[in-house]
């Protein structure tokens, strides 16, 4: 979704590695790399430089490195998807695009998966993309913060031949394709500072220059021979080099706590992300064990005020814990439980609740962390509609530490939470016992299973939301956005994906075509 802006913008440079490890607050502003010398990690030349001007320069932070499975940085995951490729990507549909996988076979339980790959693929370097280099990558993906949590149900990787790789599942995918948008490397590189790749685009001293080894054929959305990197130590020299035009893309999270403003002419893209803020009750005490009344809350956040006012328009509003943007989404289902104010007061007076001698003298407490001043002052909006609905709360904003020891002890009312899903959108930790995303004591078998049938047949994601929605352990309010601020007129054609800054969708192929007639039955 392309917006034109030319005021102020906010800028979030770092995005956290997020699991669901950390689960209520799983998108952090931290590094995942030690603090060095920045100048150390900086680019070294391969080989003698263009001489001509570059016609498109980007950003990057050397503190962070340029490795895709260990790289938490926004700014240099900029880089990542001309310089690196993967089996899929995830579109800003979240559907699965074929990109290495020249065809993909799967048993009709969806527990087994064979890919072939392109034939002619080839790394930078020139040598050939093997099924053995894509096992190495996503061996190295199960080690990293940023994308183990989704890889968890891989029993076997197995590589019959140097081009088809298989892959045995625990449990049974009908869309395995949309957790597979995993950076592919040359094996012997996967630890490296900067792996080698088979994207359009190789390193060269300080630069990214066409690699000529490259598979495709003319990419859609960037066509110059030459792009310039910048080294970036901090926010402001970000802001700097956007501004004063060494730079032309800023990729970013408007909302984040490492936001700074700056002026300048400029076009930005919408980047859809799988990031959700919700609402979670505890089960164990307080109001919130009456199952009817969390039912109800729903229906008291006006969540399209919320996207304009607090997030700037960059967040997408839904009840359902599933991406508007995704095929999984129901529409109407959502309709029917958006902001109501009328029915929720309705509702709230039927629960009794308000009236209820047991919770005479309750106290509510809910819990934000203040890590983030978005989402305190998103906190203290909804504590305001429910305290003028009767019930007597009060934000209690704390320290990342603090506020996560309150969860664990069930010292709260509700909460604001933060997690990352997967493009699949599996809710399984938030249900299951001992589950990374169980607070307030909300594990439920039934849900579970409803989650593994979603997972199974994605007919089923329209009654696991129904049911989330009646029993209500959480409430979604909206799925972050992240933004791709680009210098006017460079870039066109550009369809951002999911951790995908480059997509031209009119070269994209869709997944129908990788599968073509070869599925089992």
């Amino acid at each position: 979704m392309k917006k034109l802006l030319a005021l102020i913008l906010v800028l979030g440079i770092v995005l956290s590695g997020c699991s669901s490890n950390s689960a209520s607050e799983t998108v952090e502003t931290v590094a995942l790399l030690p603090q060095e010398d920045p100048t150390s990690a900086t680019l070294s030349p391969e080989e003698e430089l263009p001489t001509e001007e570059a016609a498109f320069g980007l950003s990057y932070m050397p503190q962070y490195g340029l490795n895709p499975f260990t790289c938490a940085a926004t700014i240099n995951r900029s880089l990542f998807s001309l310089l690196y490729e993967s089996l899929f990507v995830v579109t800003h549909d979240f559907t699965a695009s074929p990109v290495l996988c020249k065809s993909v076979e799967s048993s009709s339980d969806g527990t087994f998966y064979r890919f072939t790959l392109l034939e002619n693929a080839k790394f930078s370097d020139g040598t050939p993309l093997t099924a053995e280099d894509v096992k190495a990558s996503i061996l190295a993906a199960q080690k990293s913060a940023m994308y183990k949590e989704r890889l968890e149900d891989i029993t076997s990787l197995y590589v019959p031949e140097s081009k088809v790789l298989e892959i045995t599942l625990s449990t049974s995918y009908e869309n395995f394709a949309l957790l597979l948008d995993i950076p592919v490397v040359k094996a012997s590189t996967v630890e490296a500072d900067r792996p080698i790749g088979t994207g359009p685009y190789r390193l060269q001293g300080q630069a990214l220059v066409r690699n000529s080894n490259w598979w495709g054929e003319t990419h859609g959305v960037l066509t110059c021979d030459r792009i310039a990197l910048s080294v970036a130590q901090d926010s402001n020299d970000l802001r700097s080099q956007f501004e004063f035009g060494s730079t032309d893309l800023i990729y970013c999270d408007p909302n984040s706590t490492a936001a700074v403003g700056y002026r300048c002419d400029y076009e930005v893209w919408e980047a859809p992300t799988t990031v959700m803020h919700y609402l979670g009750f505890n089960l164990y005490s307080g109001w919130f064990i009456n199952e009817e009344f969390r039912s109800t809350v729903t229906y008291a956040i006006d969540r399209d005020t919320f996207v304009n006012e607090i997030y700037g328009g960059f967040a997408q509003a839904t009840p359902l814990p599933c991406s508007p943007s995704s095929p999984y989404h129901d529409d109407q289902l959502a309709e029917d439980h958006d902001y109501a104010p009328g029915k929720f007061k309705e509702a709230l007076n039927a629960t009794g609740i308000l009236t209820d001698p047991q919770y005479d003298g309750h106290e509510g407490r809910f819990l934000v962390c203040l890590d983030d001043p978005a989402r305190v002052k998103l906190a203290d909006r909804i504590c305001k509609v429910l305290t003028d609905a009767g019930l007597r709360l009060t934000v209690v904003a704390l320290e990342r530490a603090q506020f996560e020891a309150a969860l664990e002890s069930h010292n709260f009312d509700l909460y604001l939470g933060e997690v990352r899903l997967t493009a699949s959108f599996n809710l399984s930790e938030f249900f299951m016992k001992y589950g990374d995303l169980q607070f307030g004591s909300i594990s439920n078998t039934g849900l579970v299973t409803l989650c593994t049938e979603a997972l199974a047949n994605s007919g089923s994601y329209s009654e696991l939301h129904r049911q989330v929605l009646d029993f209500a352990p959480i409430c979604p309010i909206v799925f972050k956005s992240y933004a791709i601020y680009v210098t006017r007129g460079k870039i066109t054609n550009n369809s951002p994906g999911v951790d995908l800054v480059f997509h031209d969708s009119l070269q994209a192929r869709s997944l129908s075509d990788a599968y073509g007639l070869n599925r089992e039955e």
